[in-house]
């Protein structure tokens, strides 16, 4: 923990600064651009100033994907993605987001404050700092899976500071409750052929938990597809099997 002082107080320094200015959200909540997807939610998006979930399926780098491209859409400000250091990993290379496929889903990588501390009590500190900062546009949590205390904590403090707190979730079977606002399940369904939808990437999305309820948009899931023409999400395929299994 005592090599972490300088970083951690170099951190605080700059959040201190980016602070002192609220950049101007002007909604309530983010639109997930498709009408079936936002009715599912109580707040017609995912409500700035709480935590929303996205657990992933086991070897399933896809979730990132559609994570980045939700915040393609948000207002300009910058964004910190936190994911501590893995042990087989000592400079941190593994798993950063990639700054052309950002590029491809919308996302400005230049936007990204990229934090890497060396344990899990470090992300969930570094997390509940930068969520109550205001001057953040949004706040990503990678790979961390916080407790009853810790998730309550997180909920809090983005309440305070007005953020969209977004946690990518390890992948779990079965992962405990939550106190988050929403909590999704995301499957990459692979990039198709050239000759079915482009061969854009493709997404299973499944609605697990909404605090509060939505106007009666159902829980998914639903297949989308990224429109790298208009820069946004499409419905690619509807569905009516219900939940996917891993999602129950």
């Amino acid at each position: 923990m005592t090599d972490m002082i300088p970083t951690i107080a170099a951190l605080r320094e700059r959040l201190s600064v980016l602070d002192r200015v609220r950049p101007p959200k002007g909604r309530t909540a983010l639109s997930l651009g498709l009408p079936c997807l936002d009715a599912a939610l109580p707040g017609g998006g995912l409500v700035w100033g709480g935590c929303h979930e996205f657990l992933p399926a086991p070897a399933d780098a896809g979730c990132h994907g559609f994570v980045a491209s939700l915040l393609a859409g948000l207002p300009p400000g910058p964004i910190l993605w936190c994911r501590h250091r893995d042990k087989g990993d000592p400079l941190g290379l593994a798993d950063m987001p990639y700054g052309p496929g950002l590029a491809a889903l919308g996302l400005d990588a230049g936007r990204l404050i990229l934090v890497r501390p060396d344990t899990v009590d470090d992300s969930l500190w570094t997390l509940e700092e930068a969520l109550r900062c205001s001057g953040l546009t949004a706040v990503v949590g990678d790979g961390v899976m916080p407790g009853p205390v810790a998730g309550r904590r997180l909920q809090l403090a983005a309440e305070d500071g007005g953020a969209l707190g977004i946690l990518i979730l390890p992948p779990l079977g079965r992962p405990p409750p939550s106190t988050a606002l929403t909590r999704w399940h995301v499957v990459s369904r692979g990039d198709p052929p050239a000759h079915e939808d482009g061969g854009r990437p493709r997404w299973l999305v499944s609605l697990l938990r909404a605090r509060g309820g939505g106007s009666g948009g159902g829980s998914g899931p639903w297949e989308v597809a990224w429109d790298d023409t208009a820069f946004c999400l499409r419905l690619a395929q509807p569905l009516a099997d219900g939940p996917v299994a891993a999602a129950e």
